[in-house]
Order: C-alpha cells, then sequence, then structure tokens
C-alpha cells in the first residue's frame, strides 16, 4: 500500500503532463527561489507533447483542454530572470520544429498566445535571448516549404497567424506580426540575423497568397523595400571608402576586407533577385525604382564623373563595378533600359520639365515618342514618382532619340528629361 502511494510517475504520460501544468497553474511569481523548477517544468512539456504527438494524440488534447500555451504566456509575464524567458522561446521552437501532426500546428498558430508571444517586448540587448527570438521566428514550417506539412496548409498557416484579424476582414490580412516584428531586424549589425529574416520573408513570399501579397507591398510595409536600398547604398559608400583607403595603405588585409565587402554586396544584390523572383506585383517596380531614386541616379551614375553629390564622393571605378553588378544580378529588364539610356547621354543632357502626364504628353513641351502601349511595365512610381523609358525600335524615324522622364506628383519637385 505504502509502496503504491510513493511509486513514482511515468515519465512519458498524461499525469506527469498533469502534475506539471498543475505546479506551474500554482505560481505566482518567477524568481531566483523558483526559477530551476519552471525552466525544467518548461523542457519537460515540450518533451512530453513532442512525444505524444507521435506516440498519443490524448497528450496533445491535454495541452489544449488545459490551454496550457496560456500557462506559457502568464508564466512570461510573472518572469523576473531572462533565463525563464529563454527556455521559454526554446520550449517553443522545440515544439513547433517537432509537431507533425496538422491539426497540432494549426491549433498552435490559430490562437491569440502565439501572436503575443511574437510581439512581446523581449529585453533583446541580451545577444543570446535575440538569437533564441529569431530562432522561434525562423520555424521549421517556413524554413522548408517542401515539407508535406507545408505544402498542405501554408497558406492556412499564415492566415492562422493573423486569424482574429482575417475573422473581421475576410479579404484582407489586417495584421502578420510574425513578418512584421521579424523585418524590425532586418538591418541588424549581426549577419545571421540578417540572414534569418531574409530567409524568412523570402518564404513569406514565395507562399503566393494574393492577401498576403498586398500586404507587404502596401504602406506601411512597403518601406521595407525602399529601407532595404538605403542598406545597400550604405554598403556601396562603404566599398568605396575601403577602396581608396587600399590605394592610400595598400596592404593584404585591406584585400580581404575589401572581398568581404563585396561578398555582403554580391549577397544583397542575390536577395533582391529572390524576392523579385517571388513573382509578386509591384515588388519588382518598387525595387526598380527604389534602386534608380536612392542609388543609381543621385549617385552612381553622377560618380562616374568624379563629382561629388550631396557631399558624397564616390569613385568612379566603384561606381561601375557596382552598375555591373546590379544588371549582371538583379535582372530587370526595365532597370537595365534605364541605365542603359543614361550610360549614353552626359548629365548636361537631362532638362527640368513642368509637368508629364502619363498617357505620353508633357504640358508646354509637345509630346514624347512611345514606342509601347498605354500601361506598359516601362512607366513604374513609388510614392508619386514616376519613371519611363522610351527607346524606339529600328523602324523609328531617325530624327527620334531615347528619352528618359522622371516626374514627380509633387508640382515642387524637379523633373528630369533627356533632351
Amino acid at each position: 500500500m505504502w509502496f503504491s502511494f510513493w511509486k513514482s510517475r511515468d515519465r512519458f504520460s498524461i499525469d506527469e503532463l498533469r502534475y506539471l501544468t498543475e505546479q506551474l497553474t500554482k505560481i505566482q511569481i518567477v524568481n531566483e527561489v523558483n526559477k530551476d523548477f519552471v525552466i525544467e517544468a518548461l523542457r519537460s512539456i515540450a518533451e512530453l507533447i513532442t512525444y505524444g504527438d507521435q506516440n498519443d494524440s490524448s497528450f496533445f488534447e491535454f495541452f489544449m483542454e488545459k490551454q496550457v500555451m496560456g500557462q506559457f504566456v502568464r508564466i512570461l509575464k510573472i518572469s523576473r530572470t531572462m533565463i525563464v524567458s529563454l527556455q521559454l522561446l526554446q520550449t517553443m521552437s522545440i515544439m513547433i520544429q517537432n509537431l507533425k501532426s496538422e491539426h497540432a500546428i494549426y491549433y498552435m498558430f490559430s490562437n491569440e498566445y502565439m501572436n503575443y508571444l511574437i510581439t512581446y517586448s523581449f529585453d533583446f540587448r541580451h545577444e543570446e535571448l535575440l538569437s533564441y527570438y529569431i530562432s522561434f521566428l525562423r520555424l521549421r514550417l517556413l524554413e522548408d516549404t517542401s515539407c508535406e506539412s507545408f505544402s498542405c496548409c501554408s497558406v492556412s498557416f499564415l492566415h492562422a497567424i493573423s486569424f482574429h484579424s482575417l475573422l473581421r476582414h475576410q479579404d484582407e490580412v489586417a495584421s502578420f506580426p510574425l513578418y512584421v516584428e521579424a523585418i524590425r531586424f532586418a538591418f541588424h549589425e549581426e549577419t545571421m540575423v540578417r540572414t534569418a529574416v531574409r530567409a524568412l520573408t523570402l518564404n513569406v513570399y514565395h507562399v503566393g497568397d494574393d492577401c498576403v501579397n498586398r500586404y507587404v507591398t502596401s504602406a506601411p510595409h512597403a518601406d521595407y523595400f525602399s529601407n532595404l536600398v538605403m542598406f545597400f547604398r550604405k554598403q556601396c559608400i562603404s566599398l568605396n571608402g575601403l577602396v581608396s583607403d587600399a590605394l592610400k595603405n595598400p596592404g593584404s588585409d585591406s584585400v580581404s576586407t575589401i572581398l568581404a565587402a563585396v561578398d555582403e554586396i554580391e549577397d544583397n544584390l542575390y536577395y533582391f533577385s529572390d524576392v523579385i523572383s517571388a513573382g509578386i506585383p509591384d515588388v519588382g517596380k518598387l525595387i526598380t525604382d527604389n534602386l534608380l531614386q536612392l542609388l543609381i541616379f543621385p549617385l552612381l551614375l553622377p560618380s562616374l564623373r568624379i563629382e561629388a553629390v550631396n557631399e558624397i564622393q564616390i569613385g568612379a571605378v566603384a561606381s561601375l563595378y557596382l552598375i555591373c553588378c546590379i544588371l549582371r544580378i538583379v535582372k530587370i529588364k526595365d532597370l537595365a533600359n534605364t541605365i542603359a539610356a543614361a550610360l549614353f547621354f552626359p548629365l548636361e543632357a537631362f532638362r527640368q520639365i513642368s509637368e508629364v502626364k502619363l498617357n505620353g504628353y508633357m504640358l508646354g513641351h509637345g509630346s514624347i515618342q512611345d514606342s509601347h502601349p498605354q500601361g506598359s511595365d516601362n512607366l513604374t512610381g513609388v510614392d508619386g514618382v514616376r519613371l519611363r523609358v522610351n527607346v524606339p525600335n529600328s523602324s523609328s524615324s531617325s530624327h527620334i532619340h531615347p528619352e528618359v522622364v522622371i516626374c514627380q506628383s509633387d508640382s515642387t519637385g524637379s523633373n528630369l528629361a533627356l533632351r
């Protein structure tokens, strides 16, 4: 009798899961005294749920019935130690990465607790915590788009992330915490963090859901693409500085530093190419226009004349190299046409115009020869800024020359066109 009373619980049993859940429920605050028990309880629950998913569905049924996810969130709120936050993120990552049941996967993402964990204000001054958080965001469900679970319910998964918003707005994604929180770290100083964020965003872009596509290209989320170009611009300026320093003080260290910078620049361009290859409408135009308006026109092309631009000077060799890299890696027809047309004319060939109409006519300056039908992809725009490249075909009259028009909807801005 006494033996049966003191008999230990089976480690992989519902009784063990029930015991751990009850003990977590009793905790009112997590501090130095009880943190070790809480950490072990979280770790054990992840192990039990993973075991149950593969052997006994009643484990996950208990997990849902007792709303253990809610206990996780409560523990996070009352915790006073960073190590508990680390363990909680690790627990969630282990569970999500090892769950195979579509029912379990959908449950994990279709409740408010997941969004709460994603948007929780962790103290990211601790590098280890940030590393765990990024790993948590990079769920295997998103890492491997070829896995059976992802291919079967990828769209359902993304919709589940914004489950409550979609209930109110059936045709649009009103919120996407996973994506929004991830791109906050897109320009983090740690390469590993940036790489993880880019992998996550690419998986989002390749899902192919129209609602998600409209969400990522709408304001303010579309700012991510202009920020990408601005980050790339800074890298280009940094590369030029490294080249200039190497010319003044040549050495083996400077060569290796330049090669590392070149690798990062090419990685960024390949990321641009991968984003465009996802086929999301307007993303190609966003990237093209931002590259032209933030980098190529204001900095690279003028630098071929070795002139200072906005107090920033970049060497002609570096500019030409960067233009070649952009054309070689980012294969966008409109971008290549625009750069090619601009290279054939000096900056003096550009003149200011008062207004440009989208149908090909300039007020007060006659008409623009347009060899493309209305609605051509050669017309793009970002924030009211539009760019047109018209290159005549071989049958065009000899007096017609390629024209590049940059127009702004703001009448106070300057408009440029080739003479």
